[in-house]
């Protein structure tokens, strides 16, 4: 698979050139947002790896532009550490991932099982919440991407007459779940408005770079995360 990398700083792309290309990808590169465009109209990677505070055209604007040629391709954004503010702004662009400088194994890792998993998915679902219970614990599967529209969708989980019998709740993300600026209320809402109920909550399946997220965003304070190793054994 053909992955482009677009950042101003030479380390950065020799960082990723270098590992990438050990994990078998065939790597490009560009030091600027116009460059990085025009190469991705040249070769028309799978992946785009972009910084997201570059001069000239940045990496929301370099989001947007290849959103506009190509809807599915995985565009996973770098921001700087606690630059919260711009993740958001990136996922409501419909971002597919995002990392923070300096990159971590685990984090570049996480970023390309999730965008490879994501790649195979030609037709995102449209957002559905489907919510059970067995054995004292209801179990609610988000699928699809979250947004403020969805709240319609969300109220029949939260007036579900079988919450009293539930002594916790497992929130399951599969690999369509993505997310924007009113889809993160919206869960917020939700995760609140389940503690009032006093049972605690599990959130499960998210990639590690979601659930630096959804900590960074102060969600850890409503609900415990499992991460993708813990889930298998690993």
């Amino acid at each position: 698979m053909k992955i482009l990398v677009i950042d101003d700083e030479k380390p950065t792309l020799s960082m990723f050139r270098l590992f990438l290309a050990a994990y078998g990808y065939e790597v490009f590169t560009a030091e600027d947002g116009e460059t990085g465009l025009a190469r991705f109209r040249e070769i028309r990677p799978g992946i785009v790896f972009t910084d997201i505070k570059m001069p000239g055209i940045d990496g929301l604007q370099v989001l947007g532009r290849i959103r506009e040629m190509d809807p599915h391709v995985q565009v996973i954004i770098i921001t700087g550490h606690g630059d919260l503010e711009k993740a958001i702004e990136a996922l409501d662009l419909d971002a597919s991932d995002f990392i923070n400088k300096p990159v971590e194994r685990q984090a570049l890792n996480s970023a390309l099982a999730r965008a490879e998993k994501r790649a195979g998915i030609t037709e995102p679902p449209e957002f559905s919440c489907n919510f059970s219970i067995k054995q004292g614990q209801a179990k609610i599967l988000f699928r699809g991407r979250l947004t403020g529209k969805a709240d319609k969708k969300i109220t029949p989980m939260l007036e579900w007459d079988e919450w009293p019998k539930a002594s916790k709740a497992d929130f399951s993300f599969d690999e369509s779940f993505s997310i924007d600026r009113e889809g993160i209320r919206l869960l917020m809402d939700i995760l609140m408005k389940i503690k009032l109920k006093k049972l605690p909550v599990l959130m499960k399946g998210l990639s590690y770079n979601y659930i630096r997220f959804f900590q960074m965003a102060g969600m850890d304070k409503l609900a415990e995360f499992q991460t993708r190793s813990e889930e298998t054994g690993g």
